[in-house]
């Protein structure tokens, strides 16, 4: 199974994970401008492959997708690829506190609520490489 990182390698890879082929274009194009590698997948199986045979360094989910989550998703990335270093960031339109929680409990990092501005998406990068 692939590590998540690879300190050697400039620059780093993004997986996005959106159902939505507009969204995925916008998330994309604001991480290649920070100066990711963005791979994009439209729903959470081909990215559940990608994520077994490729190394990333971020992953980007949107939450609702069709036939698996971004949470459902999320919890396989944790559980059984244990991927548990592997920086996942949930975004979201639903912003109430319960579905804040739900993704917190499905091993998240971090979460970015739509439509994703650049400083809120600078802001957890930033969080993401601040020493733990």
């Amino acid at each position: 199974m692939p590590k998540h990182t690879n300190p050697d390698r400039a620059p780093q890879r993004a997986l996005v994970v959106d159902d939505n082929a507009l969204m995925r274009v916008i998330l994309s194009s604001m991480l290649i401008h920070r100066g990711y590698e963005v791979i994009e997948e439209h729903c959470s199986e081909t990215a559940l492959t990608r994520l077994k045979e490729e190394a990333f360094d971020l992953v980007m989910l949107d939450i609702m997708m069709f036939s698996m989550s971004g949470i459902e998703l999320c919890q396989i990335i944790r559980e059984e690829l244990e991927l548990l270093d592997l920086p996942v960031v949930a975004y979201t339109a639903h912003t109430d506190i319960f579905n804040v929680a739900h993704m917190r409990m499905a091993g998240f990092n971090d979460f970015l609520f739509k439509p994703v501005s650049g400083e809120a998406l600078d802001g957890v990068l930033q969080e993401l490489r601040a020493p733990g």
